[in-house]
Protein backbone atom coordinates (compact mmCIF):
# COMPACT_ATOMS: atom_id res chain seq x y z
CA UNK A 1 0.00 0.00 0.00
CA UNK A 2 3.03 2.28 0.71
CA UNK A 3 3.44 2.29 -3.18
CA UNK A 4 0.62 4.52 -3.69
CA UNK A 5 1.73 7.41 -1.53
CA UNK A 6 5.71 6.90 -2.63
CA UNK A 7 4.79 7.48 -6.41
CA UNK A 8 2.72 10.31 -5.24
CA UNK A 9 5.39 12.17 -3.74
CA UNK A 10 8.04 11.14 -6.48
CA UNK A 11 5.34 13.46 -9.21
CA UNK A 12 5.25 16.17 -6.43
CA UNK A 13 8.71 16.65 -5.90
CA UNK A 14 9.99 16.27 -9.60
CA UNK A 15 9.62 18.67 -12.10
CA UNK A 16 10.20 22.42 -12.67
CA UNK A 17 6.85 22.82 -10.95
CA UNK A 18 7.57 20.85 -8.02
CA UNK A 19 5.59 21.42 -4.77
CA UNK A 20 8.28 20.58 -1.86
CA UNK A 21 11.56 18.33 -1.49
CA UNK A 22 10.58 14.59 -0.58
CA UNK A 23 11.68 15.36 2.89
CA UNK A 24 8.80 17.05 3.30
CA UNK A 25 5.92 15.04 1.80
CA UNK A 26 4.61 12.00 2.62
CA UNK A 27 2.22 10.07 5.59
CA UNK A 28 4.24 12.09 8.47
CA UNK A 29 2.59 14.71 10.32
CA UNK A 30 4.68 18.00 11.69
CA UNK A 31 5.73 17.10 15.15
CA UNK A 32 7.48 21.04 15.82
CA UNK A 33 6.97 24.44 13.67
CA UNK A 34 10.22 23.98 11.96
CA UNK A 35 8.78 21.02 9.81
CA UNK A 36 6.05 23.24 8.41
CA UNK A 37 6.09 24.26 5.36
CA UNK A 38 4.26 20.07 4.61
CA UNK A 39 2.61 18.04 2.90
CA UNK A 40 0.60 15.12 4.29
CA UNK A 41 -1.15 12.63 2.73
CA UNK A 42 -3.63 9.58 3.83
CA UNK A 43 -5.18 7.27 1.90
CA UNK A 44 -7.94 5.39 2.20
CA UNK A 45 -8.48 2.14 0.22
CA UNK A 46 -12.05 0.57 -1.21
CA UNK A 47 -10.53 -1.46 -3.37
CA UNK A 48 -7.36 -3.90 -4.03
CA UNK A 49 -6.32 -6.17 -6.44
CA UNK A 50 -3.37 -8.23 -7.04
CA UNK A 51 -2.64 -10.19 -3.60
CA UNK A 52 -1.16 -13.25 -3.55
CA UNK A 53 -0.65 -15.44 -6.59
CA UNK A 54 -3.05 -12.86 -8.77
CA UNK A 55 -0.13 -10.19 -8.11
CA UNK A 56 1.99 -12.38 -10.86
CA UNK A 57 1.91 -10.27 -14.08
CA UNK A 58 4.63 -12.30 -16.98
CA UNK A 59 7.99 -13.48 -16.02
CA UNK A 60 11.18 -11.12 -16.10
CA UNK A 61 13.03 -12.54 -17.94
CA UNK A 62 14.31 -10.04 -20.86
CA UNK A 63 16.53 -10.98 -24.25
CA UNK A 64 19.70 -8.98 -24.47
CA UNK A 65 23.00 -8.92 -26.11
CA UNK A 66 26.08 -10.60 -24.85
CA UNK A 67 29.20 -9.73 -25.97
CA UNK A 68 32.75 -11.67 -24.58
CA UNK A 69 36.14 -11.66 -25.30
CA UNK A 70 37.87 -15.31 -25.21
CA UNK A 71 40.89 -16.52 -25.10
CA UNK A 72 42.11 -19.28 -27.32
CA UNK A 73 43.01 -22.58 -25.04
CA UNK A 74 41.47 -25.40 -24.39
CA UNK A 75 39.59 -25.32 -21.22
CA UNK A 76 35.76 -27.43 -20.06
CA UNK A 77 34.29 -23.95 -20.69
CA UNK A 78 35.27 -22.54 -23.90
CA UNK A 79 36.80 -23.91 -26.74
CA UNK A 80 37.56 -27.98 -27.80
CA UNK A 81 40.83 -29.72 -27.01
CA UNK A 82 40.90 -29.60 -31.19
CA UNK A 83 40.52 -25.71 -31.14
CA UNK A 84 38.37 -25.80 -33.78
CA UNK A 85 34.68 -25.82 -31.60
CA UNK A 86 33.85 -22.86 -29.03
CA UNK A 87 31.40 -23.45 -26.40
CA UNK A 88 28.69 -19.85 -26.11
CA UNK A 89 28.07 -19.06 -22.53
CA UNK A 90 25.99 -17.83 -21.44
CA UNK A 91 22.95 -19.62 -22.21
CA UNK A 92 20.05 -19.69 -23.19
CA UNK A 93 20.99 -18.77 -26.65
CA UNK A 94 18.77 -16.86 -28.18
CA UNK A 95 17.81 -15.47 -31.70
CA UNK A 96 18.28 -11.42 -32.54
CA UNK A 97 14.75 -10.24 -31.98
CA UNK A 98 15.33 -8.12 -35.09
CA UNK A 99 16.63 -11.35 -37.52
CA UNK A 100 14.52 -11.58 -40.38
CA UNK A 101 15.95 -15.44 -41.26
CA UNK A 102 14.48 -18.75 -40.89
CA UNK A 103 17.56 -20.24 -39.45
CA UNK A 104 20.31 -18.84 -37.10
CA UNK A 105 22.83 -16.11 -39.15
CA UNK A 106 25.65 -13.73 -38.50
CA UNK A 107 22.59 -11.45 -37.15
CA UNK A 108 22.39 -14.08 -33.95
CA UNK A 109 26.26 -14.53 -34.07
CA UNK A 110 28.89 -12.25 -34.76
CA UNK A 111 32.90 -13.32 -34.17
CA UNK A 112 35.94 -10.77 -34.70
CA UNK A 113 39.11 -11.81 -34.10
CA UNK A 114 40.93 -8.90 -31.91
CA UNK A 115 43.95 -10.15 -31.13
CA UNK A 116 45.27 -7.05 -33.08
CA UNK A 117 43.13 -4.44 -31.85
CA UNK A 118 44.24 -1.92 -34.63
CA UNK A 119 43.79 -4.79 -37.24
CA UNK A 120 40.31 -6.88 -35.98
CA UNK A 121 39.18 -9.72 -38.41
CA UNK A 122 35.58 -10.06 -39.15
CA UNK A 123 34.96 -13.75 -39.61
CA UNK A 124 31.92 -14.87 -41.55
CA UNK A 125 28.95 -17.31 -40.96
CA UNK A 126 28.44 -19.92 -43.65
CA UNK A 127 26.43 -23.19 -43.46
CA UNK A 128 29.35 -25.36 -44.36
CA UNK A 129 32.83 -23.52 -42.71
CA UNK A 130 36.27 -24.48 -44.44
CA UNK A 131 38.63 -21.69 -43.06
CA UNK A 132 39.46 -20.37 -40.00
CA UNK A 133 37.42 -17.21 -40.66
CA UNK A 134 34.22 -19.16 -41.12
CA UNK A 135 32.18 -20.99 -38.63
CA UNK A 136 28.60 -22.29 -38.34
CA UNK A 137 26.47 -22.85 -35.16
CA UNK A 138 25.59 -26.27 -33.54
CA UNK A 139 22.40 -25.61 -32.25
CA UNK A 140 21.84 -29.00 -30.24
CA UNK A 141 24.98 -28.57 -28.64
CA UNK A 142 25.26 -24.67 -28.21
CA UNK A 143 28.22 -24.38 -30.01
CA UNK A 144 30.03 -22.56 -32.93
CA UNK A 145 32.34 -24.73 -35.36
CA UNK A 146 34.65 -23.25 -37.02
CA UNK A 147 36.27 -24.17 -40.52
CA UNK A 148 39.54 -25.37 -39.23
CA UNK A 149 41.47 -24.54 -35.88
CA UNK A 150 41.80 -21.39 -34.00
CA UNK A 151 45.30 -20.16 -33.20
CA UNK A 152 46.69 -20.98 -29.84
CA UNK A 153 46.87 -17.67 -27.46
CA UNK A 154 44.41 -15.41 -29.93
CA UNK A 155 41.32 -13.54 -29.10
CA UNK A 156 37.81 -13.65 -30.58
CA UNK A 157 35.47 -11.48 -29.73
CA UNK A 158 32.49 -13.55 -29.84
CA UNK A 159 28.16 -11.72 -29.79
CA UNK A 160 25.16 -13.47 -29.46
CA UNK A 161 21.69 -13.13 -28.19
CA UNK A 162 20.61 -14.92 -24.45
CA UNK A 163 18.35 -14.37 -21.45
CA UNK A 164 18.65 -12.14 -18.38
CA UNK A 165 17.20 -14.17 -15.52
CA UNK A 166 15.10 -11.87 -13.24
CA UNK A 167 12.17 -11.74 -10.56
CA UNK A 168 8.63 -12.13 -11.67
CA UNK A 169 6.67 -8.69 -12.97
CA UNK A 170 4.58 -8.16 -10.03
CA UNK A 171 1.20 -5.76 -10.53
CA UNK A 172 -1.20 -4.07 -8.03
CA UNK A 173 -4.56 -2.06 -8.35
CA UNK A 174 -5.64 0.00 -6.01
CA UNK A 175 -8.40 2.47 -5.70
CA UNK A 176 -10.15 5.04 -3.25
CA UNK A 177 -9.87 8.30 -1.75
CA UNK A 178 -6.31 10.95 -1.27
CA UNK A 179 -6.57 13.20 1.30
CA UNK A 180 -4.21 15.28 1.13
CA UNK A 181 -3.39 18.62 4.09
CA UNK A 182 -1.17 21.59 3.12
CA UNK A 183 0.53 22.86 6.03
CA UNK A 184 2.08 26.40 6.32
CA UNK A 185 2.95 29.41 8.92
CA UNK A 186 0.40 31.59 6.99
CA UNK A 187 -2.97 32.04 5.80
CA UNK A 188 -1.97 33.70 2.45
CA UNK A 189 1.02 30.65 2.27
CA UNK A 190 -1.59 27.92 2.90
CA UNK A 191 -3.64 29.56 0.31
CA UNK A 192 -0.58 29.65 -2.46
CA UNK A 193 0.71 25.88 -1.47
CA UNK A 194 -2.63 24.40 -2.05
CA UNK A 195 -3.60 26.55 -5.25
CA UNK A 196 0.37 24.85 -6.12
CA UNK A 197 -0.92 21.41 -5.70
CA UNK A 198 -4.14 21.66 -6.80
CA UNK A 199 -2.74 22.94 -10.13
CA UNK A 200 0.26 20.45 -10.73
CA UNK A 201 -2.37 17.18 -9.85
CA UNK A 202 -4.29 18.99 -12.48
CA UNK A 203 -2.15 19.56 -15.03
CA UNK A 204 0.85 16.76 -14.98
CA UNK A 205 -1.21 14.41 -15.89
CA UNK A 206 1.50 12.52 -18.03
CA UNK A 207 3.92 12.46 -14.91
CA UNK A 208 1.17 11.11 -13.27
CA UNK A 209 0.47 8.24 -15.29
CA UNK A 210 4.10 7.64 -15.43
CA UNK A 211 3.63 7.01 -11.64
CA UNK A 212 1.05 4.66 -12.06
CA UNK A 213 -2.33 6.66 -11.47
CA UNK A 214 -4.62 6.35 -14.23
CA UNK A 215 -7.04 8.80 -12.62
CA UNK A 216 -7.21 11.48 -10.02
CA UNK A 217 -10.70 13.28 -10.03
CA UNK A 218 -11.31 15.86 -7.18
CA UNK A 219 -13.58 15.38 -4.34
CA UNK A 220 -13.46 18.09 -1.68
CA UNK A 221 -11.97 20.93 -0.86
CA UNK A 222 -12.15 22.06 3.34
CA UNK A 223 -11.15 25.07 4.54
CA UNK A 224 -7.90 26.99 5.52
CA UNK A 225 -7.90 26.93 9.46
CA UNK A 226 -5.43 27.93 12.32
CA UNK A 227 -4.98 24.77 14.50
CA UNK A 228 -2.27 24.60 17.55
CA UNK A 229 -0.34 21.13 17.35
CA UNK A 230 0.18 18.98 20.56
CA UNK A 231 3.79 17.65 20.27
CA UNK A 232 5.44 15.01 22.47
CA UNK A 233 7.91 17.38 24.27
CA UNK A 234 7.32 21.02 24.73
CA UNK A 235 4.62 23.34 24.09
CA UNK A 236 2.05 22.72 20.92
CA UNK A 237 3.06 25.12 17.75
CA UNK A 238 0.62 27.23 15.86
CA UNK A 239 0.14 26.41 12.23
CA UNK A 240 -2.39 27.10 8.91
CA UNK A 241 -3.95 23.79 7.16
CA UNK A 242 -6.38 22.79 4.55
CA UNK A 243 -7.23 19.84 3.38
CA UNK A 244 -8.09 18.32 -0.50
CA UNK A 245 -9.28 14.87 -0.93
CA UNK A 246 -9.53 13.20 -3.98
CA UNK A 247 -10.25 9.83 -5.50
CA UNK A 248 -7.89 7.43 -7.13
CA UNK A 249 -7.05 4.91 -9.04
CA UNK A 250 -3.99 3.14 -9.06
CA UNK A 251 -1.98 0.43 -11.25
CA UNK A 252 1.93 -0.52 -11.18
CA UNK A 253 4.05 -3.30 -11.26
CA UNK A 254 7.17 -3.90 -9.39
CA UNK A 255 9.83 -6.66 -9.65
CA UNK A 256 11.67 -7.41 -12.43
CA UNK A 257 15.18 -7.17 -10.08
CA UNK A 258 18.10 -9.23 -11.63
CA UNK A 259 17.96 -12.66 -9.65
CA UNK A 260 20.81 -13.86 -8.30
CA UNK A 261 19.64 -17.36 -9.92
CA UNK A 262 21.66 -19.28 -12.74
CA UNK A 263 20.73 -21.86 -15.22
CA UNK A 264 21.48 -25.38 -14.03
CA UNK A 265 24.53 -27.06 -15.59
CA UNK A 266 24.50 -29.90 -13.37
CA UNK A 267 22.70 -32.13 -10.75
CA UNK A 268 24.44 -34.66 -9.15
CA UNK A 269 22.54 -38.00 -8.32
CA UNK A 270 23.10 -40.28 -5.55
CA UNK A 271 21.49 -43.36 -5.63
CA UNK A 272 20.94 -45.73 -2.26
CA UNK A 273 18.56 -48.62 -0.90
CA UNK A 274 18.83 -51.20 -3.22
CA UNK A 275 20.94 -49.54 -6.59
CA UNK A 276 24.04 -47.95 -5.28
CA UNK A 277 25.39 -45.81 -7.83
CA UNK A 278 26.00 -42.18 -8.21
CA UNK A 279 26.49 -39.90 -11.44
CA UNK A 280 26.00 -36.53 -13.16
CA UNK A 281 23.53 -35.34 -15.47
CA UNK A 282 24.77 -31.57 -17.17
Amino acid sequence: MYIVVDRLVEALASGGNAILSADRLGSRKPAAGIDVPAIVVEVNFQTAKGAGLGRFVRAGESIVSATSIIEVEATVDTFSPSLKSLRISPLPLKRNPSSTTENFSAADIQIKNVTDLSNPIDYTFIEQPTSRTEYTLNRATAEIVFGSPQIAGEKLEVSHWTVTWRDEILGDKYSGSLSIEVWENSFNLTRDLSRRLQDKLQTDRALLRTKGFQSLQPLTLGPIENVSQPVTVGSAFSAWKQKLEYRFAFEAEDGGELSSGVPIKRIDVDMDDFIVEEFAVT
